[in-house]
């Protein structure tokens, strides 16, 4: 968890720092913050569908099936690609460096919305271990099944923790 935000850190603080307008750097600061956004949702969705998978297994009695979870994970993973891709190498290797004022600058103009995606992206990263942990505490099969499902998660964490070591 800690290299998935630190992916996040990294790629604002090396994005480039703004400018004015139109600016590669700023388009790519924005850019990164989008998906953190988008990031947050999908382990929003991922939540939401663990949630599902255990209140079915607990009121209805059906198996405990995290398929809807997993495809979330999957949704999450093709952001973190997509990250790289777009993100990292068009926008963020092409915005060329910046000197410390405007990296102080940019720091002042983009600091709330960094720390707001930041801490929904924390906010929903703690929700969905809280849901593993309920849902792990069904039963052994439960346990193994969240066991399978977690592996899922950090491989689709994979391309974000990829960008962290990058540029750490």
């Amino acid at each position: 968890m800690k290299q998935f935000l630190w992916l996040f850190g990294t790629l604002l603080l090396c994005g480039g720092l703004s400018g004015c307008a139109g600016d590669p750097r700023e388009d790519a600061i924005q850019a990164i913050i989008g998906r953190m956004s988008d990031a947050a949702s999908e382990i929003g969705g991922i939540t939401d569908e663990v949630n599902k998978a255990v209140k079915a297994h607990v009121e209805k009695k059906e198996p405990l099936d995290f398929e809807g979870a997993i495809a979330a994970a999957k949704k999450l993973q093709k952001t973190g690609e997509e990250t790289q891709q777009t993100v990292k190498v068009r926008l963020v290797d092409q915005a060329g460096a910046t000197n410390d004022e405007q990296k102080k600058e940019f720091a002042e103009r983009y600091r709330g919305r960094i720390n707001q995606a930041y801490s929904e992206l924390l906010s929903k990263k703690k929700e969905l271990n809280d849901a593993l942990q309920k849902a792990e505490a069904i039963d052994a099969d439960a346990r193994k099944k969240v066991e399978d499902l977690r592996a899922k998660i950090r491989e689709a964490e994979g391309p974000f923790e990829t960008l962290a070591r990058q540029q750490g």
